[in-house]
């Protein structure tokens, strides 16, 4: 049992480092399909660093979980703002360029990678054998995440944006460079690397033994479906005039995000089944799309708010439900299985969402992709559920 003194130290490490990472991306996070809109890039040459973006990181995922597994999660996540920062300077320093966007697409997405689940993974093992609230840290990290990207995104728009929109960016890049200094400065306080294990080897057994985890992987994926659009498009949506105003839509976002997760932590209690809980979330996401795209402006707004907040208690609901059915070591592995399922996802859902966006219009192409993931998600699990009473 390790002592409540470096549990401590653990769990403030996890939640400065995760905090510093989000005020990285947040500073631009209002304001980057603007700028790229604003130096000369098509709407298809922004979806080609979409594209770019996701098949890149659905590339990468799988491998950037061997390598947090084999050399540790503070050094992947030095990697992480490294890449990522450095995507993002080029990408601001060099305008309309299209090689340089492809760079930068390519160095986000591995940053990206490197990033996701990794931190994740390295609190649950630290934390797995001890009296933590797993479920309460999650939720709390999430609430400081969140508080901090509305901090950053409303100065990052509303402030850097309106005096330069390259300027986000650059000052985005910087603290992650700083992340990543000090995710770096950790690492001596970890133990030395273990001699890495032999991969798992996907035979039969192993996908029998794995079966509920893989059903897990599935069942998340057509939501993918659903928030890629608002996800994505909302600056471009809710914009209007040439004054930067998407700042205090993002602080809107943001406190929704804290909602989301105060809600969630709530919903625990109630000692509800995981999978309908999750079920519920799904169905409600899509209404929010489907009320947003036929309502009035500040309507709209609203339900984008509010579409916000189911986003940020399903993220902390689908984090719970993939940890508790990872039981091997191999966790941040298996988490990068299942952001490389997901990003592979959200490259067929940006497909699907260009193709009806320029065709239909944007919110067509919300709507549709509301359907598409409702009705697949509901199709996966009466299935799942008809398999088992066979």
């Amino acid at each position: 049992m390790r002592n409540n003194n470096t549990i401590r130290y653990d769990v403030l490490s996890y939640q400065g480092l995760s905090a510093l990472y989000a005020l990285g991306l947040s500073l631009w996070a209002g304001t980057i399909y603007l700028y790229m809109k604003q130096v000369g890039y098509s709407y298809g040459q922004i979806n080609l660093f979409l594209a770019l973006f996701w098949l890149v990181t659905c590339l990468t995922e799988i491998p950037s979980g061997f390598l947090a597994d084999m050399f540790g999660a503070l050094k992947l996540t030095f990697l992480s703002s490294l890449f990522r920062g450095s995507g993002l300077l080029f990408l601001a320093l060099f305008e309309h360029n299209l090689t340089i966007l492809v760079l930068s697409a390519i160095l986000t997405a591995v940053g990206d990678s490197f990033y996701s689940g990794t931190l994740t993974a390295w609190i649950v093992e630290k934390t797995k054998k001890t009296d933590l609230d797993q479920n309460k840290l999650f939720s709390h990290n999430y609430m400081l995440v969140s508080l901090v990207s509305f901090i950053g995104g409303y100065f990052g728009a509303d402030f850097l944006g309106n005096f330069e929109l390259k300027v986000p960016l650059i000052c985005g890049a910087f603290i992650l460079y700083v992340t990543g200094v000090l995710a770096l400065s950790l690492t001596r306080f970890e133990p030395e690397s273990k001699p890495h294990k032999k991969i798992v080897k996907f035979d039969h057994n192993v996908w029998q033994k794995k079966h509920p985890l893989f059903e897990t992987f599935v069942l998340f994926l057509p939501l993918t479906f659903v928030t890629v659009g608002p996800y994505n498009q909302w600056q471009l949506y809710f914009q209007h005039g040439t004054t930067i105003k998407t700042g205090l839509i993002l602080v809107g976002i943001n406190l929704c995000a804290i909602l989301g997760a105060i809600v969630f932590g709530f919903l625990v209690r109630l000692n509800l089944q995981a999978e309908k809980l999750f079920l519920a979330h799904v169905l409600a996401l899509c209404i929010s799309v489907w009320i947003m795209i036929y309502s009035p402006y500040y309507l709209a707004l609203i339900f984008m708010w509010l579409h916000v907040a189911l986003c940020s208690s399903a993220e902390v609901l689908q984090t719970k439900l993939l940890h508790e059915k990872i039981t091997d070591d191999l966790r941040t592995t298996w988490v990068s299985v299942n952001n490389t399922l997901e990003a592979l996802a959200t490259t067929l859902a940006l497909a699907l969402n260009g193709f009806l966006a320029d065709h239909f219009g944007l919110a067509i192409a919300w709507g549709g992709g509301a359907l598409l993931g409702f009705l697949s998600t509901f199709g996966w699990y009466a299935w799942q559920i008809r398999r088992r009473k066979v």
